[in-house]
């Protein structure tokens, strides 16, 4: 069907659905499909930014993902980033995927917006992985299932936090279809992790292994199990955040094939 461009009242640009291209997808486009795997549950739009809210748990629900212009002057944007979250009482905060936002981060600086925490987005092929054959003989296989049963939200604690809140459950259950992965011994999980599968990319996150059971290679089995179901549905790209502190972490990543690809900081006034 044609429309006249008279009579077009108001359009959109829908970019086409990109293969995943690991090593040369840029950081506002990992972190916008990223964005699709762990959602805020009260969103709206400023131009071409993204305002996400969720009572306050996790940075990544409750903060602005500015991937383009917000459609007025910047200190207008600010006014209105400010208040918005004052509206939810929380605080204003904005997600910098770095270095893709700089100048924006230059110019909050300008106006007395500092960085307060934020973390290293690295990336690998999910066929690479494949091939490097991660399972750990000797370990049960893991299991994904389509939402977390108690075990696997008692074995989940965000930073190192205690129980989850409310609203953290349905902030992990968000997304098209995400996938709660355990590794279990004696029926008990103590390996866990989380999948969000987007526009050929799984993003694995909420990582945890019981201290108990530590330097058993069970975060490696784990990662094994994720990327086969990962390769199932058809993902082609793996992404995940590590804080930068976690050497462990970073250390174990980059001795599987993951590679750092953006930063992202998260900065408030």
């Amino acid at each position: 069907m044609a429309v006249a461009v008279a009579d077009v009242v108001a359009a959109k640009r829908i970019p086409p659905r990109r293969s995943p291209r690991v090593a040369r997808i840029d950081d506002l486009e990992l972190e916008r499909i990223a964005s699709l795997g762990w959602r805020g549950l009260d969103t709206a739009e400023l131009g071409e930014w993204q305002l996400r809210a969720a009572g306050g748990w996790t940075g990544r629900a409750n903060s602005v993902l500015p991937l383009g212009d917000p459609g007025s002057p910047l200190d207008d944007a600010l006014a209105s980033v400010r208040e918005w979250y004052a509206a939810r009482d929380l605080p204003p905060t904005i997600q910098l995927p770095l270095p893709a936002r700089d100048d924006l981060r230059r110019a909050l600086a300008e106006r007395g917006w500092t960085d307060r925490w934020g973390a290293l987005v690295l990336v690998a092929r999910v066929r690479a992985l494949r091939a490097a054959n991660l399972s750990v003989p000797g370990l049960p296989p893991v299991t994904v299932a389509s939402s977390p049963d108690p075990g696997w939200l008692a074995a989940y604690h965000y930073r190192g936090g205690g129980a989850l809140p409310a609203v953290a459950q349905e902030v992990l259950r968000s997304g098209t279809a995400p996938g709660f992965v355990a590794l279990r011994l004696d029926g008990a999980p103590v390996a866990i992790c989380r999948l969000a599968l987007d526009e050929g990319w799984v993003g694995i996150t909420a990582v945890e292994v019981d201290p108990a059971h530590r330097r058993r290679g069970l975060a490696t089995h784990l990662l094994a199990g994720a990327v086969e179901y990962a390769a199932e549905h058809g993902a082609e790209g793996v992404y995940l955040q590590v804080d930068s502190d976690n050497a462990g972490a970073l250390a174990m990543y980059e001795k599987l094939g993951f590679t750092h690809h953006h930063t992202y900081r998260y900065y408030r006034p």
